[in-house]
């Protein structure tokens, strides 16, 4: 995990909280009561998708999420988080679920951050079985000549994952890719 691009994501939550109370205070002062509730729901909004990263029971899986938010800031993509499990029994330990994270995601931002690309929005999905935790990275097809380097770019992934029978694979259809790792449970075959 890189902890200078954590400290740099707190650093800049910090700086657009305080941005955030400057705006509503300004917007108080020139008594336009409504602007400042519509600012209020934006601001509502972004902090809920700080607040999803708390769900997640693996430290380091949290950090890489929180570094993404503001990487896909930087890179004007829309980061959508949905998170439907904690991943607190994965067999995979946290260190390498973070750097696997990182590593997707860093590969997709440097495809979907091309100038060509309109569509610049990216779904990150946790969610469980009985037998595994999956993780799924959504996203609108970049140009085909990028596939192949993109496609390279996850190998590393992919061997961090096979050692603790974590899975790694990029698939195109519908015109999007999809990012989809799995990790197994504790205590439960590698299989699966």
């Amino acid at each position: 995990m890189n902890l200078e691009k954590l400290l740099d994501a707190i650093q800049v939550q910090r700086h657009d909280f305080l941005n955030h109370l400057q705006v509503i205070s300004g917007l108080l002062q020139m008594n336009k009561v409504d602007r400042v509730m519509d600012y209020l729901n934006q601001v509502c909004v972004e902090i809920a998708q700080y607040s999803k990263t708390a769900r997640v029971a693996i430290p380091e899986l949290t950090a890489a999420l929180i570094i993404a938010i503001n990487d896909a800031a930087m890179y004007q993509i829309e980061l959508v988080l949905n998170i439907t499990s904690d991943l607190s029994e994965s067999a995979v330990p946290g260190p390498v679920v973070g750097e696997v994270l990182e590593l997707c995601l860093r590969s997709a931002f440097e495809t979907m951050s091309a100038p060509e690309i309109v569509d610049r929005r990216i779904e990150v999905v946790l969610g469980e079985s009985e037998r595994k935790y999956t993780c799924r990275l959504l996203f609108p097809e970049p140009l085909l000549a990028d596939l192949s380097r993109f496609e390279t770019a996850l190998i590393p992934a992919g061997e961090l994952l096979s050692p603790y029978g974590g899975r790694l694979n990029l698939a195109v259809a519908n015109n999007g890719i999809e990012i989809f790792f799995t990790l197994p449970r504790q205590g439960l075959n590698k299989i699966g």
